[in-house]
């Protein structure tokens, strides 16, 4: 009996073992169908009140084939959602996003709304902007938007003109001249102490509490408990991520781990002059190999059990 209950035992962490190893993932990623190239894909202007300020972007058809590629012009907002886990957007000429940061899409007026573009080729689209005398200091943010509105042949059965729906942006990052306020905070540095799955993600908030966008810079560093050869590391190139006026910004930095072991992880965060560095020692251990671990204690405890009532059993036997 004793016997048997140990092997039902250990078989079930076999089998649970091989389950885990069993499991197989599969991942998928969109392909990119855009055709039209649209350049720069940003820019930076410096605008003074009461002046003028010109600027094109250029528009490409990369194909080879023997066809032009259509396309359509405007103008659109850009702005960041305060959200905490923000995602820089752009939308249509007809957003209803509007704030203070977005005023420049009313300054701008396109040298052309539409046009053709032939393989291999490239068109100019000239645009001006005119600042008002009123206009406030600090961020302004637009984009141009190129959309394809080439007709083409379907690919199924019959002669059907289809229209593609893809629209590229060009985004304006500009500066009036005037009071900036450069002012920001970060609100949370972490890492965490327990691994359970990869990646690591040491995660952090700042705050952009100013008028003028500025870059967050991220350094992350990963080592094992002993020992100086770095396990991941970006201390030569430091992530710098856009954060806008008025807005929060949400991001993660990921280093994958060995499945099992015991790590000093690093982070900084900075943004306008402020620094915060967190330092932590962290045990990455698989789910799996947890349950693993707590199945096998929970099986010790009742084979001791088990073994102790058979004692006792014999003891009353003897008597």
């Amino acid at each position: 009996m004793k016997k048997n209950g140990l092997k039902s035992i250990f078989l079930a962490v076999g089998l649970l073992v091989c389950s885990t190893f069993g499991a197989l993932r599969v991942f998928a990623e969109d392909e990119n169908s855009s055709t039209l190239i649209v350049s720069p894909t940003s820019q930076k202007m410096v605008l003074i009140p009461g002046e003028t300020v010109t600027g094109t972007i250029k528009v490409s058809n990369p194909n080879n084939a023997a066809s032009d590629l259509d396309y359509s012009v405007h103008i659109g907002s850009f702005s960041q959602k305060k959200d905490g886990d923000s995602v820089d957007d752009y939308g249509t000429v007809d957003t209803d996003i509007v704030s203070n940061y977005n005023m420049m899409m009313d300054w701008i007026v396109l040298g052309k709304e539409s046009g053709s573009v032939a393989p291999n080729e490239t068109d100019v689209v000239p645009f001006t902007i005119s600042v008002p005398e009123t206009a406030p200091a600090g961020g302004q943010y637009a984009t141009i938007i190129v959309k394809d509105d080439t007709k083409r042949l379907s690919e199924g059965d019959g002669n059907v003109m289809i229209q593609s729906v893809t629209q590229i942006a060009s985004i304006i990052y500009a500066e009036v001249t005037g009071e900036t306020k450069n002012v920001g905070q970060i609100l949370e540095n972490n890492i965490p102490g327990l691994v359970l799955s990869n990646p690591l993600s040491a995660t952090s908030m700042v705050s952009n509490d100013g008028n003028i966008h500025t870059n967050a810079k991220y350094t992350f560093q990963v080592w094992p408990l002993f020992g100086d050869e770095e396990i991941c590391t970006n201390e030569e190139k430091p992530t710098e991520s856009l954060v806008m006026p008025e807005t929060e910004k949400y991001h993660v930095e990921e280093c994958d781990l060995p499945a099992v072991g015991i790590f000093r992880a690093k982070q900084i965060v900075e943004i306008f002059g402020e620094t915060s560095e967190v330092e932590k020692t962290i045990i990455a251990c698989p789910i799996w190999l947890l349950f693993l671990i707590a199945f096998v204690i929970v099986g010790i405890i009742i084979w001791l059990i088990m073994r102790m009532r058979s004692r006792d059993n014999k003891k009353k036997r003897t008597e």
